[in-house]
This record gives C-alpha cells, sequence and structure tokens, in this order.
C-alpha cells in the first residue's frame, strides 16, 4: 500500500476527521489562536480517529499521535506530534519537572508504535508498513522569528540530549524531522 492510499483509507472510514491545518488538531493552538499562514496539506485527527475506533470495546486505549497527513510528494505517510514548548522555555527556573522527565513523559516512541500498529489494525495489514516509508514530524511552538534560531536550537539541544535513545526501538524506514 502506498502512503496515499492508507490516507484515503483512513479518511474514508472517518471523513469528518479530516482538516486544513494541522493546528485544529491541537486543543492548545485553539486556545491561543491559529497560526497565521495555513498549510495546504490535510491532516486527520488521529487522536480523534483512535477514539472512534476504540469507543465500545473493553481495551485500554493507547496513545497516539495527533495526527497523520502524506507528505507532499505523496512519498511518505507522516505521523505528527505537537508540543509546547514556548512556555516551558520561558519559565525554565519555575519548571517542577526537568526537560529530561517531561520529555519522558511525552512518551514519543511509544506514540509512534502505538500509532503504526492502529493503523496495521485497521487496514487488517502486518506488513503495512514494511516497505512503505514514514516520517514522524515534532511540531513545537517555539517561535523562530521572535525566539531567534538560536534559542530553537538550545531548546532543540535541552530536549535532544534527553532523549537520545528514542530511536532504538523504530524500524529503519522512520525519519524524524522537527519543524517549527
Amino acid at each position: 500500500m502506498k502512503p496515499l492510499e492508507l490516507y484515503n483509507s483512513l479518511k474514508s472510514k472517518y471523513p469528518s476527521q479530516e482538516v486544513r491545518c494541522v493546528c485544529y488538531v491541537e486543543p492548545t493552538c485553539s486556545k491561543r489562536g491559529f497560526c497565521s499562514d495555513m498549510q495546504n496539506i490535510s491532516v486527520l485527527d488521529f487522536d480523534k480517529i483512535k477514539d472512534a475506533f476504540y469507543h465500545g470495546l473493553k481495551v485500554e486505549t493507547p496513545a497516539s499521535v495527533d495526527a497523520v497527513c502524506v507528505g507532499g510528494v505523496q512519498k511518505h505517510f507522516c505521523f505528527v506530534e505537537m508540543k509546547g514548548w514556548d512556555n516551558y522555555i520561558n519559565y525554565l527556573d519555575k519548571q517542577k519537572k526537568s526537560v529530561q522527565q517531561t520529555v519522558e513523559g511525552y512518551n514519543l516512541d511509544g506514540k509512534l508504535l502505538a500509532s503504526q500498529k492502529l493503523c496495521i489494525d485497521m487496514m487488517k495489514d502486518p506488513d503495512l508498513f514494511a516497505q512503505m516509508p514514514v516520517i514522524f514530524l515534532l511540531v513545537t511552538d517555539i517561535n523562530v522569528k521572535t525566539n531567534g534560531i538560536v534559542a530553537f536550537a538550545d531548546m532543540m539541544n535541552k530536549l535532544g540530549s534527553n532523549s537520545s535513545d528514542i530511536y532504538s526501538d523504530f524500524p529503519a524506514n522512520v525519519n524524524f524531522r522537527i519543524t517549527a
């Protein structure tokens, strides 16, 4: 199966979960106001898809990524996770948890693996991602225009230095991208 086929299959099963902007799937963005630059790539609210899939089942609902989409050239299936770091960085000295504790609580690797498993279960294809290129996008609210690239790089270094083992359980075809 190709990335676009997977996306379209999910969209046909859950048509009300497609949104035009990734910000629409994140409650924090809704409260603070949406981005001024709307993306041209639709995404599916994967948390809502997961909730609908597990509704009525007597099993523990796993964590999942916030959204899924297909890359611009339709060669990659993208799992999108949004994390707010702006307030955390601005009030770093008042945080009760360390960066490491905060990152561990995000369970990024668990969310990606559970989301892939959910796709496999919905498509009834255990080899779904065997040949499909996957990208994991971590989207943050750090504003590179006001905080500057140095502050953004510093935040990513803090995050990266405390989560370097995230790659240990992922298949070789998963790529990671961090974007603002």
